[in-house]
């Protein structure tokens, strides 16, 4: 008898003023239609948000994601580190707000949603937050799944609503060898560590930080990096203009 996979979960919880519980609950229904693509692509086991009160106290194993109100880390609108060696994502949703953004889709994609979504991947992959991949000229790079195409979304329909999910690398992505893709889900990218019109990646290089953006990068962003006085130069490629729908019910 084939015995089943047990899905391991991911403790989600709502302590922001602005933010439902239930747009929380179809977020967290989102991603979990988006979450076994990515798992299988990066080879995890199977993770699944689930929702939980907003008295919840992060233990001393598993992994959280928590929807606050502001940042706690100046231009940050999302990030995911640890909290006492347990990975921990927090998405600041005024904070997100105040840029433009919005809950669910947004014309300049920038959402709570999206945000929500791609630090639960990074977070899976990366749980300390400080793995990076090599390239050929000796140049590091984080390897976070969502960076370079973080403007690329997958609409999502629960019920009737349409929410708007992170797109993610693959790992041919970050191998310079790789000849053919797919590089992303969405199919966009043509070549190792390219970079989308809204994306970015971080790089190190003899112990200097600089970025490389997408040429449509959500200026949020560019003003963080120049408030850094950390170098940055701007590319562009082409972008799905019809993002695959992934589930309709």
């Amino acid at each position: 008898m084939r015995k089943s996979r047990m899905s391991i979960p991911i403790t989600c919880f709502n302590i922001s003023t602005v933010l439902k519980s239930s747009d929380m609950f179809l977020m967290i229904t989102a991603i979990n239609a988006i979450l076994p693509a990515f798992n299988r692509a990066w080879g995890h086991a199977q993770y699944t948000c689930v929702a939980s009160s907003n008295t919840t106290v992060i233990g001393a194993i598993g992994m959280y994601c928590v929807f606050m109100d502001n940042s706690d880390s100046a231009g940050a609108l999302a990030y995911h580190s640890q909290a006492g060696g347990v990975p921990l994502s927090k998405v600041f949703v005024k904070t997100i707000l105040g840029y433009g953004g919005s809950v669910f889709t947004s014309s300049i994609g920038l959402t709570v949603a999206q945000s929500f979504c791609h630090e639960i991947m990074e977070m899976i992959h990366n749980p300390t937050a400080n793995n990076w991949w090599q390239q050929p000229n000796g140049t590091l790079v984080p390897s976070e799944m969502c960076d370079p195409v973080q403007s690329n979304v997958i609409p999502v329909r629960v019920g009737s609503t349409l929410i708007y999910m992170s797109d993610f690398i693959f790992p041919a992505w970050s191998n310079s060898q790789a000849k053919s893709g797919p590089y992303n889900y969405l199919n966009t990218l043509v070549r190792p560590f390219q970079v989308a019109r809204g994306g970015y990646v971080v790089q190190m290089r003899n112990g200097t930080v600089s970025y490389v953006l997408g040429s449509m990068i959500t200026p949020y962003l560019e003003d963080e990096i120049k408030e850094r006085n950390e170098g940055f130069v701007k590319c562009g490629c082409v972008i799905a203009e019809d993002p695959i729908t992934v589930v309709d019910s």
